[in-house]
């Protein structure tokens, strides 16, 4: 697991809006291209406003006309992007699975675990370790998904967790997990639905929950080992 400052090391540096996916998902909708520098800024802006709010009043009081007023930005140019609060909620969120994902992969290279089931709970711990230092990123990931957009988004990355989880798992002596059905996917589901439900009900991702989530994990992964 990492140290504290690591941590919060890389945590701040992953926690920074991720601008050029923003524009990305402009393009893909297909919107007004901002390739000025200003447009890009104002993008940044409105996004880093909109994180701050989701934190400080909550998604359902976010909305296009309070992002304006946080980030001065006017609401014509917001829209001209992103239909809606939503459309920003999934575009945040998109960009925190990134951030986690590369987290996660940093805190543990290939070769640093030789048992699976000590690797299950180092990496409960730094995820939750992640969320309860991005309080952004526990609202949007263990409360989304918003639209079919964001829930695409949200399978893919558990997808893809789970196919780096399995080739890390097999160097740590769990190798030949059954594909069909995934079951390491359904390993990573039940470990967010033990944090989910430990977010709802504490607000944050306790010591306790990651202690049950790592024995659901390791009793169910046990059966093939």
């Amino acid at each position: 697991m990492l140290d504290l400052r690591e941590m919060q090391h890389m945590s701040d540096s992953l926690s920074r809006p991720a601008v050029p996916s923003a524009l990305r998902a402009a393009r893909t909708r297909g919107a007004g291209r901002p390739v000025q520098e200003r447009s890009q800024e104002r993008i940044a802006r409105a996004l880093a406003a909109a994180e701050r709010l989701v934190v400080e009043v909550g998604l359902e009081r976010v909305s296009i006309p309070e992002i304006e007023k946080a980030s001065k930005v006017p609401r014509a140019s917001i829209y001209q992007y992103f239909p809606d609060k939503y459309a920003i909620f999934s575009r945040l969120s998109q960009d925190h699975m990134q951030r986690y994902m590369a987290f996660i992969m940093a805190a543990h290279p290939a070769g640093r675990h030789t048992e699976w089931r000590t690797m299950v709970r180092a990496v409960l711990a730094d995820t939750a370790a992640y969320y309860n230092a991005n309080a952004a990123a526990s609202v949007l990931l263990l409360k989304g998904p918003f639209s079919s957009t964001d829930h695409d988004a949200h399978l893919a990355k558990d997808a893809n967790l789970a196919r780096w989880l399995r080739t890390q798992f097999a160097d740590a002596g769990l190798a030949k997990l059954p594909e069909v059905p995934d079951v390491m996917a359904l390993a990573v589901e039940i470990a967010f639905a033990c944090l989910k439900y430990g977010y709802s009900h504490e607000g944050r991702a306790s010591e306790a929950i990651c202690d049950h989530a790592g024995k659901a994990v390791i009793s169910y992964l046990a059966i093939w080992a």
